[in-house]
C-alpha cells in the first residue's frame, strides 16, 4: 500500500518530469497549508531507495525540504529553520543549473521564503555581530558557517542571481534570465543592508556586461515589481557617486513602470520613497518643482521639502536652510540624500546672489550697473546666515564670531562662492580679484537652468 511519503515523492517526480513549475513549487514550500504542512513534517526520513526515482540533483532538495518541515512544524526552531531552508535553496540552485525556466517559480518562492525566515529570525534572535564581510571571507578562505545569517542569505541569493544571469539559452522565453530582476533586486537590497556597496556595484557591472538578452524592465507584473527595486537601489549607487543625471534617469524609469500599475494605491509607499529622492534631484538638475497635487498626495514630502528647504532656497535664506538640513539630517543620511541636499545649498546661494545683484543694479543704473562689488554680497551673506526674527521682522544679532571688518564672511569666501556658481554655469560673468567685484554678463547673467 502506498504511504503518504511515497505518494508525495510520486507527485514530486511527476511535476519534475512534466516541468510543471507551479506544481513543483508547491512540493517544496513551507506553507502548503496547515494540514499538509503538518503531514509532511511527520514523514519518516526518506531512504536512498525512496529517493532513487527522482533525478539525482533533486534528491538533496527533497531531503533538505523534509528536514526543514520538521524544524518549522515540530521543533519550531527558527535558527534550524533558517539553516535548513538555506541548505534547501543551495541544493535547488544546483538542481536548477541544468533546467530551463520552468523551475523559476520554485526558485522564486524558495528565495522569498528564505528571506521571510531570515526576517523572522532577526526579530526573535538578531545576529550578535555581522561577522566578516563576504569579500574578506572569500579572500581569507574562511568558512561561510562563521558568517552572519545575512551574509549567508546574500551568498545564496547571489548564487541564484548568477544561475539566472549565466543561463546561455538564447531564447529568453525559456531562459532563467526571464526572472533575473527578482534575484537582482533582492541581492542589491541585501548588499545595501550589509553596507557592501562595492558588491552591489559589481553585481550591476556583471548585469551590464552580459552578452545575452535580458527581459524588458516593464515586463510582467512579477518583473515590474523587482525591476523597480533594482532601479531604486541602482539609483542610490549613482547618487552616492554624485552622478545626479544618471540617478534621475533611473528613478524616472522606475516611476514610468509604477505608473503602469492599475491600482496606484498599492504602491503608494514605493512611490513616496522614489519621490523622496527625485523631487530634490529634479530641482537641482533642472530647477523643476513638482505639481501641487504631489504635495497633496504626499504630505510628508511637503513638510520636508516645500514648507522648509525649498522655501529657504526661494528666499535665499541660508540660515533657515541650515536649520532644516540639520533637522532632517537623519532622514537624508538614511536615504543617501545628504550630498544632494548639500549641493542644493548652491541654489540657495544663487537666489541670494541674484536678489542682491538686482537690488544693486536698480540702485546703480547706468553703463556699469552690471559690475557688482563683492562687499554687497558680503553684506547679503552676513544677513542671510546670521539673521534673527524679532516681532515679525528680521534683524542681525550681536557681532559674536565676526571677522576683522565686522563680517563673518571674508571676501575670499565670497569670491569662492561666486566662482563655483560661474563654473557650474549658474551665473554668466567673471570675478575681478584686483577690483574686488564681479562683472556680470549684460545679457542673461542668470540663465534659466531648465
Amino acid at each position: 500500500m502506498s504511504t503518504p511519503l511515497a505518494q508525495y515523492l510520486t507527485n514530486t517526480l511527476g511535476y519534475i518530469r512534466r516541468e510543471d513549475g507551479n506544481g513543483f513549487r508547491n512540493c517544496i514550500t513551507i506553507s502548503p497549508g496547515p494540514s499538509e504542512g503538518t503531514l509532511r513534517a511527520y514523514f519518516p526520513d526518506p531512504s536512498e531507495f525512496d529517493l532513487y526515482p527522482l533525478p539525482e540533483k533533486f534528491r538533496s532538495v527533497i531531503k533538505s525540504y523534509l528536514k526543514l518541515m520538521k524544524s518549522v512544524y515540530i521543533l519550531n526552531d527558527v535558527d534550524a529553520s533558517f539553516n535548513d531552508i538555506n541548505d534547501m535553496m543551495s541544493s535547488l540552485n544546483r538542481a536548477a543549473d541544468t533546467q530551463t525556466n520552468w523551475i523559476n517559480p520554485a526558485l522564486i518562492n524558495a528565495s522569498t521564503e528564505l528571506i521571510s525566515v531570515y526576517q523572522v529570525k532577526q526579530k526573535t534572535k538578531p545576529d550578535e555581530k555581522q561577522g566578516e564581510s563576504l569579500d574578506i571571507m572569500e579572500m581569507s578562505g574562511m568558512s561561510n558557517s562563521s558568517s552572519s545569517s545575512l551574509e549567508k542569505l546574500a551568498s545564496t541569493v547571489n548564487n541564484s542571481f548568477k544561475l539566472s544571469l549565466n543561463d546561455k539559452n538564447p531564447d529568453i522565453r525559456q531562459s532563467k534570465r526571464s526572472d533575473i530582476y527578482f534575484f537582482l533586486g533582492n541581492l542589491i537590497k541585501i548588499y545595501f543592508k550589509l553596507g557592501k556597496l562595492e558588491l552591489a556595484k559589481s553585481v550591476e557591472k556583471a548585469l551590464k556586461g552580459t552578452r545575452f538578452e535580458l527581459p524588458p524592465l516593464n515586463g510582467p507584473i512579477r518583473t515590474k515589481k523587482y525591476a523597480v527595486t533594482y532601479l531604486y537601489y541602482s539609483a542610490l549607487l549613482s547618487l552616492d557617486d554624485s552622478d545626479f543625471i544618471s540617478t534621475e534617469s533611473k528613478l524616472v524609469k522606475a516611476m514610468d513602470i509604477i505608473n503602469l500599475y492599475n491600482e496606484p494605491n498599492l504602491i503608494i509607499k514605493q512611490t513616496e520613497k522614489i519621490l523622496m529622492i527625485l523631487i530634490p534631484l529634479r530641482l537641482y538638475n533642472s530647477k523643476i518643482l513638482p505639481h501641487n497635487d504631489i504635495w497633496i498626495r504626499f504630505p510628508n514630502l511637503k513638510y520636508i521639502y516645500k514648507d522648509t528647504l525649498f522655501k529657504a532656497i526661494h528666499r535665499g535664506d541660508l540660515k533657515s536652510f541650515d536649520i532644516y538640513q540639520k533637522k532632517f539630517q537623519l532622514i537624508f543620511l538614511k536615504r543617501h540624500l545628504y550630498l544632494l541636499i548639500e549641493n542644493l545649498k548652491s541654489l540657495c546661494y544663487l537666489q541670494l546672489i541674484k536678489k542682491t545683484s538686482l537690488i544693486v543694479t536698480e540702485l546703480n543704473k547706468g553703463n556699469t550697473s552690471h559690475i557688482i562689488p563683492l562687499s554687497a554680497y558680503q553684506v547679503a551673506l552676513e544677513f542671510s546666515t546670521r539673521h534673527v526674527l524679532n516681532n515679525g521682522s528680521y534683524a542681525l544679532p550681536s557681532s559674536t564670531g565676526v571677522t576683522e571688518g565686522g563680517f563673518s564672511h571674508h571676501l575670499d569666501a565670497v569670491e569662492c562662492i561666486l566662482a563655483n556658481l560661474i563654473y557650474t554655469e549658474k551665473i554668466k560673468g567673471y570675478v575681478s580679484h584686483g577690483n574686488k567685484c564681479i562683472v556680470l554678463s549684460k545679457t542673461n547673467a542668470f540663465p534659466n537652468q531648465q
